[in-house]
């Protein structure tokens, strides 16, 4: 099968090109190999690549259209400071909507339906589930996205000379019962006792058998987590055997072969920023995670219509006033300010932790946001896949709902999944944030060197305060009042409800910058509470109180699919809870198990 043979099948479902805002022209081309490759040609090692590093992709364009124009910013970790991408004030763009189902189409289920059906055939069993966890980890993020999927009829003739001129639908409980059935499979595979998995072809694990089945025990403990306000029966004996199996408990998967990190990238383009929601989150709680996100203010911050001040250069000429670093000198009058720590602080570059308001009418860029807090890391930073940390939240979630479970107290997870986070998140992110400091002439946060020692876990965890709010230097008419009112201190007396609440607050922190995720807990559970959008142009489909559940379908998919996606909305509709008044293909159509009718806990 060559990459031609592959188009034909998977642009008939692709994305359109209907690129009309920022740096996304020309998707299809950018996204394409102008040569002629056979996957069958490749060693056979190679031929896994594909399907792993695309699990975050490192196309730049992809990328955005993957989860960098939406689901970033709907899941609360980003904001875009260029206010000509639709979507953020939730009048979704197809076109931009279509990247999760062009990445797993052409570079996930392409490759894994192929290889999974040859190891299968040829005994090589360890393969075949560390394909199948890879192709599960993609599924669901690509079914969440959208509900209703075509994955059965996609996967069933995958690598085959034939290709139907339709893929049918699966409904998103089907979709979910195949995930579980895959993951069982996988585990048996890797209790084979095969050694064809190794370092030099496994770039998530490193050949590590061991791992590989923490990794999926700890995907069957999410999708159980997941179900739960809809099949609690199923959710619960699922978790239950995940948890026995054994979740990451230490090493976080991450895939550190020198690719791109494309989110470097698109607070590069000015098409992305640190989100409000977050960076008061991480403020208010004193977080020490904060300065390991974010850089302060990359940039001056201004007011409109500000001109630097003039000195003459070694010519005689009127030159803009530079200071040492190269950035601009304007006179103190012409400097925002804040309030910080009881100060007023002027804003020059690298003063303050600075978000960018969701969701807001703030114009194309550039503009002042663009100049907020930066990206603390860099273009070849490995690229996140699961983290250590999210299986201790997850357990504690568990234990919580099920206080039957044989597992330690909601506590001693609750606080160890912080304190691996804090740890693993140092370890992982210290060596790239300190070039992004540097990037931005900026000297590191006071608390670098003891970030993650104990003592400065210990008082996070005793830490009783909360989020701070939102002021917004540059147009204080988007400031906004904290909407979470939760410390990080456990209180053992506190209602399931705010246990569950600390639990989820910190687990999104630890996720960060799995927006996929991260988006998925706040639809399910509604925490940790984020900050309401500005404006809201979706015309009444999506509640600025309850924000996007899902994207809708791309555009080619209803012309060149059309019956088959015209059954998936019928679908989607049949296994909502929302009100049927905006039922349908749009973003306020809630999935199968985020149920309306049924509490967080």
């Amino acid at each position: 099968m060559n990459l031609r043979y592959l188009f034909k099948r998977t642009l008939p479902l692709a994305l359109p090109a209907l690129m009309s805002w920022g740096c996304t022209g020309d998707f299809e081309r950018l996204n394409t190999n102008p040569y002629e490759v056979n996957p069958d040609d490749l060693p056979f090692e190679a031929q896994f690549l594909e399907p792993m590093r695309y699990s975050y992709p490192d196309q730049q364009n992809l990328f955005q259209y993957w989860t960098n124009l939406h689901i970033d910013l709907f899941g609360g970790y980003f904001g875009s400071p260029n206010g000509n991408f639709p979507s953020q004030r939730y009048n979704l763009d197809r076109g931009h909507c279509g990247g999760m189902h062009e990445n797993f189409m052409l570079h996930i289920v392409n490759n894994t339906g192929r290889i999974i059906k040859q190891c299968d055939a040829s005994g090589k069993a360890d393969v075949a589930a560390m394909m199948r966890v890879v192709q599960t980890y993609n599924l669901l993020n690509y079914t969440d996205t959208y509900g209703p999927v075509p994955f059965t009829s996609v996967f069933a003739t995958a690598g085959d000379a034939f290709q139907p001129s339709s893929f049918a639908y699966d409904s998103q409980q089907e979709v979910y019962a195949r995930m579980l059935e895959d993951l069982d499979s996988a585990l048996e595979g890797f209790a084979a006792g095969q050694t064809n998995l190794t370092a030099t072809n496994d770039i998530w694990c490193g050949g590590d058998q061991m791992l590989w089945t923490r990794v999926a025990n700890q995907l069957k403990l999410r999708i159980a987590l997941r179900m739960v306000k809809v099949d609690p029966a199923t959710a619960k004996q699922t978790a239950s055997e995940a948890i026995a199996g054994g979740v990451l408990e230490s090493e976080d998967v991450l895939i550190s072969k020198g690719l791109e990190n494309e989110m470097w990238l698109m607070f590069n383009w000015g098409d992305c920023g640190a989100g409000a929601s977050l960076v008061t989150m991480l403020k208010g709680l004193e977080d020490p995670r904060l300065g390991l996100y974010f850089t302060r203010n990359t940039q001056p911050i201004v007011r409109s219509g500000a001109k630097p001040l003039q000195e003459t250069d070694d010519e005689g000429k009127l030159v803009d006033k530079r200071n040492a670093n190269g950035f601009l000198v304007y006179a103190d009058a012409d400097y925002l300010t804040l309030e910080e720590d009881g100060q007023t602080v002027l804003l020059r570059e690298g003063t303050a932790y600075l978000g960018i308001p969701p969701g807001c009418n703030i114009g194309g860029k550039p503009n002042m946001y663009s100049n907020y807090s930066g990206w603390a890391g860099t273009f070849t930073m490995p690229q996140p896949i699961l983290f250590a940390a999210e299986g201790w939240f997850l357990r504690a979630e568990a234990k919580l709902r099920w206080p039957e479970f044989p597992d330690q107290s909601v506590q001693t997870l609750y606080e160890t999944g912080v304190r691996t986070s804090i740890r693993n998140q140092y370890a992982y992110r210290k060596s790239y944030a300190e070039q992004g400091y540097a990037e931005f002439k900026q000297s590191l946060p006071d608390d670098w060197a003891t970030l993650a020692d104990d003592a400065t876990i210990d008082a996070y965890l005793a830490g009783e305060t909360t989020q701070a709010p939102y002021v917004d230097p540059a147009t204080p008419d988007y400031n906004r009042e904290p909407v979470n009112t939760l410390c990080v201190k456990w209180d053992e007396s506190a209602s399931d409800q705010d246990k569950l609440a600390r639990i989820i607050t910190q687990k999104w922190i630890a996720n960060f910058p799995l927006s996929n995720e991260a988006w998925a807990d706040y639809r399910r559970t509604g925490f940790p509470a984020l900050f309401a959008i500005g404006q809201n142009d979706s015309g009444g489909l999506i509640s600025t109180a309850e924000g996007p559940r899902r994207l809708i379908y791309n555009e080619t998919e209803l012309n060149a699919n059309t019956a088959a996606c015209q059954r998936g909305v019928e679908l989607l509709v049949g296994e909502s809870s929302g009100a049927a008044q905006v039922a349908g293909d749009n973003g306020g159509t809630r999935l199968w198990w985020d149920r309306a009718d049924v509490p967080a806990i």
